[in-house]
């Protein structure tokens, strides 16, 4: 529709070019007003009132070319032409404004200075050329002048609203450009005509008002014109190239006019370019001093974004607390700290005792809001310098600045204890904490931070080994002892490649006819300096580390071979004879066990059912599904027991899901003399029983108990009587490396 009124309007404008007459002129001003309110109806602006204020504006102007062209009317001054068209403008004006408060509903600082500018700038263009000349011309009376006065004071104030249109941020749809057009060539003919004081009829002129019409009518029509009124989502437009030239065009206003005076004669007010040039500046100056704020608050951002991804970076999102990376670098400054100025470090690594019982029991959510509380305590507790940080799960670290003493860490600990172990409350729920701590310090900066944290983190294992809230210090003895398990495990790998580790074999008999039915493999290692040591020895600290997976390893494969070859010496005497290989938990783990044992099996060529392989009762609780692998070995044929059962970590009832053939029960209940041992040993055997599983008494020391246990129904034992009664008369220890005839060394009970 806008293309069409368009065509026919220029056509129109043709024709009164063709022929003026003053009716054309006229309808084609009429025409506007029409199409602004059918645009209104049409499109449906969220806001209609400044489309219906410049459709009132337009017909004051039609309402004006009427009674200007009306041959009969009395020129008077203010003509009623002057009245219409003078009333024109405040419509016009409040129209834009409300329209392009609507494009604009926030505060627009920098823009409204940016319009100022300019339109003082032009203003003052306006005001020499065009309205000082009037307000001076004494030829004419001072009504007609402030009459002819009004007209380019008015085209300024629409000018500052196409300033200020146009420098709102916003879409540039078709409407805005159309409605932007038609007020050019307006603001442009009033000018002219004003400067010539209407001594002109240019049809040039009647052009550019007709075509304000046009175009004006045409922005009301588009679709587009809807959009006008919506606000815009940008703050601030931004600073482009052209707004700079444009500023820069109207900051020069002053001096040019002053150089033209200089230069051509011109004939100016220098007071009025005075006034003009120093509200210019002032306003340069308030710009500037925009730009200036900005910057900083852009700073101000900048560095409180970096401040926040920081604090994001090195602080736990949980508890607020630092993080493990951002403690390690708190760590190690400290550290370097300490080595320069000869301060001590001190660290606290703090751990809540069966935290995960809580989580199990209230949930995972409150398990948060627990850290949470204890994180809050710890750093109401510390002093400033000191740093506290989560490292996970929950385990707490606390960076202590410039400590005396190990002393000194002690008493800190001991004082954060108390308060620590308070109860939290959650959700109405009391919950009882205690936490456990392990100190340590550097005393002359020399460690390093991992070194550091590995300290406190053997304090805290210990301390939690000796029960609930408890506190150990990483001293001298356990830095000992800890350099010393270093030395044996080293020690301990060095003697598996030079083939210093042996296997010992205690009978297992059958207790009703003391028959022996198999062997346990036990570890020896041949130390060059501390003589033949046992498995106690050795293996807790081969334990806590890939090294005991070595050690079952070599085991299986020795233990299988070794009686492969016991077998192929003297198969009357060890055909039916099996032999049983304990591994640990760390092995009953690996994702390889399986693979393992098939490859021990196959390279000494023993039977499945003929290998025992045992694991412990803590590891069937310690080790995550640890039934699967079990599962997996009787599946293979491999026979399967649980030892040192007993220890009260397996219900009774669950023995009947036990992925096992047989049950070892542990010595301590063996060699009881507690009340009611007796009864709970039957119970066991009865219970096993029930559920198909044999029973092995592990520790029997003499004959009264295999008789008891005889009685009870235990179908094997083993242990120094078990030792003593195996018939071997010329027991040989086995080398792995230099196998003669085999031969079996028959230990006791260890």
């Amino acid at each position: 529709m806008t293309r069409i009124y368009l065509v026919a309007g220029a056509i129109a404008t043709a024709l009164y070019l063709l022929g003026p007459t003053t009716a054309m002129y006229d309808a084609i001003g009429a025409s506007c007003v029409v199409a602004i309110l059918i645009g209104v109806r049409i499109n449906r602006p969220v806001k209609v009132l400044p489309w219906y204020l410049m459709a009132a504006g337009q017909s004051a102007w039609v309402a004006g070319d009427l009674f200007f062209d009306l041959p009969n009317l009395v020129r008077t001054t203010p003509s009623a032409s002057d009245l219409a068209y003078l009333t024109a403008y405040p419509l016009l004006i409040v129209g834009l404004a409300v329209l392009v408060h609507s494009r604009r509903p926030t505060r627009d600082t920098p823009g409204l200075i940016d319009s100022a500018i300019v339109v003082l700038g032009l203003g003052l263009l306006s005001w020499v050329l065009v309205a000082d000349p009037i307000v001076d011309d004494t030829t004419i009376s001072w009504v007609d002048r402030a009459i002819a006065a009004a007209y380019p004071a008015g085209d300024i104030v629409l000018l500052a609203l196409v300033v200020r249109l146009v420098s709102v941020p916003g879409a540039r749809s078709p409407a805005f450009r159309l409605l932007v057009a038609a007020l050019v060539p307006l603001i442009t003919a009033d000018t002219v005509f004003a400067m010539e004081l209407g001594a002109s009829e240019s049809r040039v002129l009647d052009v550019m008002w007709l075509s304000s019409y046009l175009l004006w009518g045409g922005a009301a029509l588009h679709p587009t014109m809807a959009q006008l009124s919506t606000p815009s989502g940008v703050r601030t437009a931004p600073f482009t190239a052209r707004r700079l030239v444009a500023l820069g065009a109207a900051v020069l206003v002053a001096p040019v006019l002053l150089i033209a005076q200089l230069t051509h004669g011109l004939h100016v007010d220098t007071w009025t370019i005075v006034l003009g040039a120093s509200v210019l500046s002032m306003l340069v100056v308030a710009r500037m001093a925009y730009n200036i704020e900005e910057i900083r608050a852009t700073a101000r951002q900048r560095d409180q974004l970096r401040s926040d991804l920081f604090h994001e970076a090195s602080h736990d999102s949980l508890t607020g607390t630092a993080n493990g990376p951002y403690m390690r670098q708190q760590i190690r400054a400290a550290l370097r700290r300490g080595r320069r100025d000869g301060s001590s470090v001190g660290l606290l690594v703090v751990d809540i005792d069966e935290f995960d019982e809580i989580n199990d029991r209230f949930g995972h959510g409150v398990g948060d809001l627990v850290l949470r509380a204890v994180a809050q305590r710890l750093r109401s507790l510390v002093r400033d310098v000191d740093v506290v940080a989560r490292l996970g799960g929950d385990q707490f670290v606390i960076l202590l600045d410039s400590v005396a003493s190990d002393h000194d860490a002690m008493i800190l600990a001991a004082h954060l204890l108390p308060t620590i172990n308070q109860p939290v409350d959650v959700s109405g729920h009391s919950i009882p904490i205690t936490a456990s701590i392990g100190a340590t310090t550097s005393m002359d900066g020399g460690t390093e931070p991992d070194q550091l944290l590995h300290e406190a983190n053997v304090a805290i294992r210990r301390a939690k080994i000796s029960g609930r809230g408890r506190i150990e210090v990483f001293d001298n003895r356990l830095r000992s002892e800890l350099q010393e398990r270093a030395t044996i495990e080293a020690d301990l790998c060095e003697a598996l490649e030079a083939g210093r580790i042996s296997l010992h074999y205690q009978p297992v008999v059958a207790v009703h006819t003391e028959i022996v039915e198999g062997y346990e493999a036990q570890l020896r290692w041949d130390h060059p300096a501390r003589g033949l040591l046992g498995p106690e020895a050795f293996l807790p600290i081969a334990a806590t580390s890939d090294l005991i997976c070595e050690l079952d390893r070599w085991t299986l494969r020795e233990a299988t071979a070794e009686l492969s070859e016991l077998t192929a010496a003297d198969p009357d005497r060890f055909a039916d004879v099996t032999v049983s290989v304990s591994i640990s938990g760390r092995m009953l783990a690996a994702p390889d066990l399986l693979q393992d044992v098939d490859e021990a099996l196959s390279a000494s060529g023993l039977a499945p059912h003929r290998l025992t392989v045992g694991v412990t009762e803590m590891a069937l609780v310690d080790v995550p599904n640890a039934m699967l692998p079990l599962s997996a070995l009787r599946h293979a044929g491999v026979f399967v027991s649980i030892d040192d059962f007993g220890t009260g970590r397996t219900p009774i009832g669950q023995i009947q899901h036990l992925p096992a053939d047989a049950i070892k029960i542990h010595s301590t209940l063996i060699n009881s003399a507690e009340p009611g041992a007796r009864d709970l040993l039957a119970l066991l055997v009865n219970a096993a029983h029930g559920s198909g599983l044999l029973v092995v008494a592990e520790g029997v020391e003499d004959a009264g108990q295999l008789v008891d246990l005889r009685q009870l129904e235990c179908d094997s034992a083993q242990g120094l009587y078990s030792a003593s009664a195996d018939p071997t008369d010329e027991p040989v220890i086995v080398h792995p490396s230099a196998r003669g005839v085999p031969r079996l060394r028959i230990v006791p009970d260890q």
